[in-house]
């Protein structure tokens, strides 16, 4: 009688919650795209820069704001 691997059920749930994430993040809009980016542009500097890397962090046009509002 065969075992059933106890990491399978968990292995296919995350990979049907990064499918489900992945489409979420296709559906936003395109400035909401780029806002994302840019947060992850201001998580990521600080590291790049303590390892010697010049960075820069795109500026947001007037009118634009990071969490949306």
């Amino acid at each position: 009688m065969a075992t059933m691997d106890p990491l399978r059920p968990e292995i296919a749930r995350r990979v049907a919650a990064k499918k489900r994430r992945r489409r979420q993040l296709a559906a936003l809009p395109f400035p909401a795209k780029v806002r994302l980016v840019v947060r992850l542009q201001q998580i990521a500097a600080p590291i790049l820069r303590a390892r010697g890397r010049r960075v820069r962090v795109w500026q947001m046009g007037p009118g634009h704001s990071l969490t949306g509002r």
